[in-house]
């Protein structure tokens, strides 16, 4: 008993301890030079972000120019405690610049990281050079960052930048991902499922010693293995780290990771409140508690079943999911319960009455488990079981189910045939029905081991591409109908727009393929970019918004593909793109007609002719 309440206090300290508690939200910027999104003519002389809360002495700026990175020194706090500043050594080269930044507390905590883009139109001129004569020389804003293609094209931020992604598609194939999800669904169906049965088929239960152990043990184990599942989830959905898996703040990234990274979160807490009903079982019998000690676990263990929330009919995958994982934690955490507690010597009536109680209680649960699984099959997989690695493990999952199917029915048809009369469990009997249901858990925790290596793999039915919205779509073809390519961008306002290029035809033998964007008549001397596409053929290639193009120039732009095929250079036939102001409003056109004159034609008579 003492060892149970060390653990309760151990576990008591841990949440104290690891709770976010009152911490503030994280740094932010409140102004910069040069701005975010800005196009200057040279490189700056120095970088200047001006932050809301005051900060620490750990601080970074690193910059990059056209994916070349660039040596800095260190960058240092102004006066007024909330500026940092770093100076340019060496000017910037012309392009896309990133700036990333990463600030610190007064308290030396990490406070906040973030990027500021911005665009160096020209090279800085040698000395003794005109600056302005120098802008003036070139009419052609550089775009030569090249786009990501093929396999890589994700139109995701660049490698260096914090990506939050959906927890459905994350790729949770990481050993530790896999290893403590496994370990966190195992230890919350043997919880949920036991109290179930303890509940319907067992009131007795909770006056033995062995069992309120049991359940106690059950949910310390469970607590630490969901502890050590939140924190390494969080870390895979944020690949960068954003700092140690065991820092409760870099937790709160899963709330952007869609409802699957929620229900993460949901999990652990449902779990903390689950307590009140391990340590008290007795709260699950008694009628005035039993709906709070049975509807708390209960969510928690329906968390277990939001994890695709994506592919078709996304809505009945999340229903089924849930009933899934109820049932499975009812089936697989009665069969522990049974063969841990129940069975674990001879008993009196009340054993029996257990027994035979699962028995009823675990057939329905078979069912759905069975009937939502083939439904979540059948929606994630279709036909194409034998065509991908997700359907494979399907497969051989459902072999596996089946043998565990096979041994439960089996174990039910011998309760049904020798404790049809029983009165009491004897020695001989709770060992042999404990080893018949000690292999149906044992099997059950194969399939468990099975679903968490499921989320590893992308089902065919489900498209794990980053979902972005373009805001203007073009196809572009030449007069003869060689090039097909179609052009996606993702604003249609002033500032860094991101780009798709996607070759539809020709199939081969493409080279030097360009998009060319030009500019209207304007006072800022932009003329043109021109961004090369690395494709030799069919596929398509993305510039992210975070490295955009810079259309710092509202009005009627004209884009046309430059490209050389097999059949020679082609070029498509031009297509306006109209740019909008960066509130919205249209660009105001003023055209200046030349003066006119007024001449007055005086009429003249007509000469008299001789009759």
């Amino acid at each position: 008993m003492h060892r149970y309440a060390f653990a309760l206090l151990v576990t008591i300290a841990a949440v104290v301890g690891l709770a976010p508690g009152s911490a503030s939200a994280e740094n932010s910027v409140v102004n910069s030079s040069p701005s975010n999104g800005a196009v200057l003519n040279v490189s700056p002389d120095e970088i200047v972000i001006g932050f809301a809360d005051e900060l620490g002495e750990d601080n970074t700026i690193s910059v990059d120019c056209e994916a070349e990175p660039v040596t800095l020194p260190p960058p240092g706090v102004l006066n007024d405690g909330t500026t940092l500043s770093v100076e340019i050594v060496d000017p910037l080269p012309s392009g896309t610049c990133t700036a990333r930044w990463q600030v610190s507390n007064p308290d030396g905590e990490p406070d906040g990281r973030g990027v500021i883009t911005f665009v160096v139109e020209n090279a800085t001129p040698e000395s003794g050079v005109n600056p302005d004569d120098a802008a003036s020389a070139s009419t052609t804003t550089p775009a030569s960052t090249p786009v990501t293609t093929g396999d890589d094209a994700t139109g995701s931020a660049t490698a260096n930048d914090p990506e939050i992604v959906d927890f459905s598609t994350a790729g949770e194939g990481n050993a530790a991902v896999w290893l403590t999800r496994l370990l966190s669904t195992l230890g919350i169906a043997a919880l949920f499922g036991s109290l179930v049965v303890i509940t319907a088929a067992w009131p007795e239960g909770v006056e033995y010693l062995v069992t309120i152990r049991f359940l106690r043990a059950t949910w310390v184990f469970a607590f630490i293995s969901t502890l050590l599942f939140t924190g390494f989830a969080a870390a895979s959905v944020t690949p960068d780290g954003g700092g140690s898996p065991f820092n409760p703040s870099t937790w709160l990234d899963l709330i952007d990771a869609g409802w699957a990274g929620r229900a993460v979160l949901l999990r652990l807490v449902f779990l903390i409140a689950s307590a009140w009903a391990a340590f008290r079982p007795e709260r699950v019998i008694d009628p005035t508690t039993q709906l709070a000690a049975l509807g708390i676990p209960g969510i928690c263990a329906a968390m277990l079943g939001i994890s695709r929330t994506v592919g078709p009919l996304a809505g009945l995958g999340v229903v089924m999911g849930i009933l899934h994982a109820l049932a499975m934690a009812v089936w697989v955490g009665g069969v522990v319960l049974l063969a841990r507690v129940v069975l674990s010597g001879p008993g009196d009536e009340d054993l029996v009455h257990a027994v035979r109680g699962f028995s009823r209680v675990s057939t329905p649960a078979i069912v759905v488990t069975i009937v939502t699984g083939l439904i979540q099959m059948f929606r994630l997989d279709g036909g194409e079981l034998f065509q991908s690695g997700h359907g494979r493990v399907v497969v051989l999952k459902t072999i596996v189910v089946a043998v565990m199917i096979f041994v439960a029915f089996s174990a039910r048809q011998f309760v049904a045939q020798r404790l049809n009369r029983a009165q009491q469990m004897s020695v001989p009997l709770a060992d042999r029905l404990r080893r018949a249901f000690g292999a149906e858990a044992a099997i059950g925790i194969v399939v468990l081991a099975m679903s968490a290596w499921l989320l590893a793999f992308v089902p065919p039915n489900i498209d794990d591409a980053p979902k972005i919205n373009y805001a203007v779509t073009q196809t572009h073809t030449d007069g003869a109908q060689i090039l097909n390519v179609r052009i996606r961008l993702t604003d249609d306002k002033v500032g860094l727009v991101g780009l798709e290029v996607e070759v539809r035809d020709p199939e081969e033998n493409l080279s030097e393929l360009v998009v060319v964007f030009t500019a209207p008549p304007n006072d800022q001397n932009v003329g043109s970019i021109r961004q090369p596409v690395p494709l030799s053929g069919a596929g398509f290639a993305v510039r992210d918004a975070a490295i955009g193009l810079p259309i710092s120039v509202a009005g009627v732009w004209t884009i046309q593909v430059d490209a050389n095929t097999a059949s020679g250079a082609v070029s498509s036939t031009p297509q306006t793109y109209t740019v909008l102001n960066l509130d919205g409003s249209s660009p105001t056109t003023v055209v200046t007609l030349p003066p006119t004159s007024l001449v007055e034609v005086v009429p003249t008579e007509p000469a008299a002719t001789d009759s």
